[in-house]
């Protein structure tokens, strides 16, 4: 099925829609030129844009839907890593404290709608 095709059968289905936006602004990001033309490609051959892409995911974070970094490749970046260095180091020294699933639970759903 070419990928035309396959726009339109998805759209027929439901799968997807089409909107018009008036008011757009320009995201800029850095990553692996591998990555961005495996991206790409594989936007290319279900018959969507790179940016169409980008924005459905942007779209399903700000709605709370969880986020999955299952890739082996993918590398923590420096600050985070600090941070867990720095927590390792804490919990080395006994200064931590125990905190209930539930009051976690609670908490990130908290985040997830806004609230600090």
């Amino acid at each position: 099925m070419a990928s035309a095709d396959a726009w339109a059968f998805a759209r027929a289905l439901g799968l997807c829609y089409i909107s018009s936006m008036s008011d757009t602004t320009t995201l800029t990001i850095r990553l692996d030129s591998a990555v961005k033309a495996a991206a790409r490609s594989r936007a290319h051959r279900l018959g969507i844009s790179l940016g169409t892409l980008v924005e459905n995911d942007l779209r399903r974070f700000i709605n709370g839907h969880p986020i999955i970094i299952d890739d082996e490749s993918f590398v923590p970046p420096e600050r985070l890593l600090a941070e867990l260095r720095a927590a390792e180091a804490e919990r080395e020294r006994g200064e931590f404290t125990t905190v209930d699933a539930a009051d976690i639970d609670a908490h990130l759903a908290g985040l997830s709608k806004g609230e600090e």
